[in-house]
Formats: structure tokens, sequence, C-alpha cells
């Protein structure tokens, strides 16, 4: 059983997860009407979810007001594998799910000329659900990545046309992700499943970074507005891994299994993961019925350069895995016509390029290039409560992996996502 030896630490080495290929998954939908508008709203800026899309609008705001509300967003993918695994025509669809993520937004003034706000959201999140019997069961059965950031703004208004904000991201982050453990049986010389591993946060894990932003009223109805993000490192320190044991019916095979995997036990490990820098850059036109506007916004993906995973006690499943994202600008187009002093409607579209390399397209994010387009609606429902909802639409270019998947796992990946949402704005 020497060779079955070396084949199973050949296979246990690739155990553990490569959990943070979720940080390619980003999330904008913070306020129903500026996703109506694809997210171009930088340089409007002009209710509560200024907080998430530039803080400086803080300070144009009157009163005290409220924004919160909630998406829910369905993802579709579908997998059609290439030789040489799993084969030309073996096909799988990733199981249906739903993501609720919330939003919330206060405004108010402090005094003089500053205002404040406070944000919570989603701003980076995923999860996948493949089928138990899916051929890539060893990279991924499912992922569950939360992120949360609570952020605080200041906000000062330089004089009727120009304002200036700051602000902290405290980041609050769990991840829970499961796989199965798959090892080439000597007898058969098949891959069977001899176990599953599961990893995850048995705590939430916390980091900070800093939020800075400039809105410009121009005049004419145009206005411009930038704002930034720090990236924020993420140490997951608080995570374990517990590992089950399938029987294959080879009692030695099954005894060696047994020696070289800590089953029955949650092993301590850790790993981390650092959530990219964020510019924004827009610019809009208004008059009293129509607003036009455009954001482009620039994510340092690049500071995702490879993901080490250390397991406490056993350096043949830690590992450091290549990933290589790259630095990429959306665009975004937004449009909105108020109808009549109570009901407008708005419409956009974005361009997202992935940030993801070939080599790195996995059943864990199947990424790719997307368009999107938006339609939304809001209603003064009173002087004092608007309500918006929005529908957003991600259509994404099918992507395959070219023969270059880290992992000897190729196909290509056709993915859709629908977003709908409502917030509702209260002002005091």
């Amino acid at each position: 059983m020497h060779m079955a030896r070396r084949l199973l630490i050949g296979g246990v080495v690739a155990v553990m997860p490569a959990l943070a290929l979720a940080n390619g998954f980003a999330l904008f939908e913070n306020g129903a009407r500026a996703v109506g508008m694809a997210g171009a709203f930088v340089a409007t800026a002009d209710d509560p979810s200024a907080g998430y899309y530039n803080p400086a609008g803080l300070a144009f705001l009157e009163g005290t007001q409220f924004l919160g509300g909630f998406y829910l967003i369905t993802e579709t993918s579908e997998f059609t594998g290439d030789d040489p695994y799993p084969g030309a025509g073996y096909k799988a669809k990733m199981e249906d799910q739903i993501f609720y993520p919330l939003h919330g937004h206060m405004a108010g003034h402090l005094g003089g000329n500053f205002h404040y706000g406070v944000s919570f959201y989603s701003p980076f999140g995923l999860g996948t659900w493949w089928p138990d019997d899916y051929a890539g069961r060893y990279i991924t059965k499912r992922i569950d990545l939360k992120v949360f950031n609570l952020n605080p703004n200041i906000a000062y208004r330089l004089g009727d046309r120009v304002a200036i904000a700051v602000g902290a991201d405290l980041f609050i982050s769990q991840v829970d992700l499961t796989k199965g453990i798959g090892v080439i049986n000597p007898y058969t010389q098949q891959v069977d499943d001899v176990g599953q591993v599961h990893l995850y946060s048995t705590e939430w894990e916390t980091a900070l970074g800093y939020n800075a932003a400039f809105l410009a009223k121009l005049g004419a109805g145009f206005s411009f507005g930038a704002s930034y993000r720090s990236e924020v490192e993420m140490e997951y320190t608080n995570a374990e891994a517990s590992f089950i044991q399938y029987q294959t019916g080879y009692p030695d095979f099954d005894a060696i299994v047994a020696g070289l995997l800590p089953f029955a036990e949650n092993v301590p490990g850790q790993t981390l993961v650092t959530y990219p820098e964020e510019l924004r850059f827009g610019i809009a036109w208004s008059n009293e019925k129509f607003t036009l506007a455009y954001d482009a916004v620039q994510v340092g993906w690049s500071s995702f350069a490879e993901l080490p995973i250390t397991i406490e006690g056993r350096p043949d499943l830690s590992s450091v895995r290549e990933e290589d994202y790259e630095d990429k600008t959306t665009h975004r187009f937004g449009f909105e016509h108020r109808v009549s002093p109570t009901f407008a409607y708005q419409l956009g579209y974005l361009y997202d390029p992935t940030p993801v390399p070939t080599a790195s397209v996995s059943p864990l994010l199947p990424d790719a290039d997307r368009d999107g387009y938006s339609v939304g609606f809001s209603w003064d429902m009173s002087k004092k409560i608007r309500v918006d909802s929005s529908f957003l639409y991600l259509p994404f270019e099918e992507r395959s992996t070219e023969g270059q998947d880290h992992d000897n796992f190729n196909g290509t990946y056709d993915t859709k996502a629908y977003l709908f949402g409502v917030s509702l704005t209260y002002r005091f």
C-alpha cells in the first residue's frame, strides 16, 4: 500500500478550500433609487444612501433622514465540462438560492456646516451551492461569505456648492465553506469520496478601513463627485476545519485515509483576505424633471494576489494559492425622470469587467464580464415618506477556463443574476 499512501498525500494537499475566491463578488445594492440608476449616484448623492455612494452628499441633506431596505438576489449558473476533466458534454447547474442583503443609512445635522451619517450594509458577499454529486465537489460544495460594513461619516459644507467628508469602515465578517475530499483509490484507479471538510468562522472577525469624499455643484445643473474607500485587510484567525470520513469498502485504504487526516477533530486554522480599495468618479446633470449621470468605479482587485491558508500544526494541509486578480473599472450610466411632484422612474446600464483571471475561474466564483440593465420607481407618499423599488438584471458573458484552471477542472460557465429591491426613506 505504499503507492496508495503516496497517492493519498498528493490528494490531501489539495483538501483545504480556496476560501477567498469569494473576494471577487462585490455588492453595491444600497438604496433602490440609486440601483434603479445602475449605481450612477456619486455626483447626485441626494438621499441618505449617499453614505455609501458619496458621503459628501450628506452635507446637502436637510433635517434628519433615514433610508432602509433590502434586496432579494438570485443567481443561476450552468456548467458545461471540457476534456480531460470532467469531460466534454458534462453538465451541472447550481442550486437555487435567494439572498437578502439589508441596507440602512441615517443622515442628520450636527450644527453649523457639519453633518453626519451612519450606514450599515454589505459591501462584499458570496453564496454558491452545487449538488452533492457535482464533479467539482472537491473544489467546493457550498460557500457562504458574509461581510458587513458599519460606516460612520462626518461631512462638512464649505459653501453653497462644495462639501467634503471623511469616515471609518468597520468590516465585520464570517465565512462558512464545505467541500468534498477526493482521492484516487489504488484498487479501482478512480477518484473516491473519502470524506468532507467544513471550514467555518467560530467568531465574527473585524477589521478597519477609512473613506473620504468630495462633491461640487458646478452650476447650470452640473455636479461632480468623487469618493475613495481604502482596502481592508481582514484576518480570519478564529476559524476551524472539521473533517468527516466516508467509508469506501476497502478497509486498509480507509485506514490509511484515517491516519492522514484529523477526522473527528476541529483543527484551528486561519487565512487573510485583503478587500480592495475603491475610487469613484461621477458627473451628473439635472433640471426640474430630469437627471443624467455617469460614474466610473475603479476597484483595486490587484491587492488580492494570493491566498494563504494555515492549518495549525499541519503544514501538509497549509498552502498559498496564487490568484493574481486585476484592477478593473466599472462604467455606470443612470437616468431619472420626475414625472410629477410625487412620482419618478429611473433607468440604468452598467458594464462590469471581471477581475478574475482565466486560471482562477472556478465553481467557487464563476465570474465573467457582465452587463447590467436596471429600472426603478419612486413614490413620495407624503412629505415625510418615499418608497423606492428597482430591478437589476445581470447577464454574464459565457466564461471558459480555456484549459487553464488551477484545479484542472475545465469547462464553461453561463451565469445570470436577478436583483429586486425596496427602500423606504423617512424624513423626521
